[in-house]
């Protein structure tokens, strides 16, 4: 898999905990962090396209739940940087969509 040209969202996220943000928890970018950690994994275990589309839809569907048990975090910036961050890292992976690949399992962000 190729490197990913965009940051992680984490990364922001944890920035504005920093700097005093109540909407994020460290549970919360912890959590989302493992559930990258494990699309990231999964990708690069991928063989075919269709593996790549089961590690979208599980990571896309993980983060419905995430995203309900703490209190609905992922607000419209949220989901635009997850969002790009999912597309990249399946286009690094060789998946080749136009369009948001994560629209179609959204139900809560």
């Amino acid at each position: 898999m190729d490197s990913i040209d965009v940051s992680r969202p984490t990364i922001y996220w944890t920035e504005q905990l920093n700097d005093g943000s109540e909407f994020f928890t460290k549970e919360g970018i912890l959590e989302s962090d493992k559930l990258l950690d494990a699309y990231l994994e999964a990708l690069t275990l991928a063989k075919e396209e269709s593996e790549v589309w089961r590690a979208i839809e599980k990571v896309v569907k993980a983060f419905d739940q995430l995203n309900v048990e703490h209190n609905y975090f992922i607000e419209t910036m949220e989901r635009e940087d997850l969002a790009e961050y999912i597309q990249k890292a399946a286009e690094a992976a060789g998946l080749f969509y136009d369009g948001d690949v994560t629209e179609k399992w959204r139900d809560e962000w």
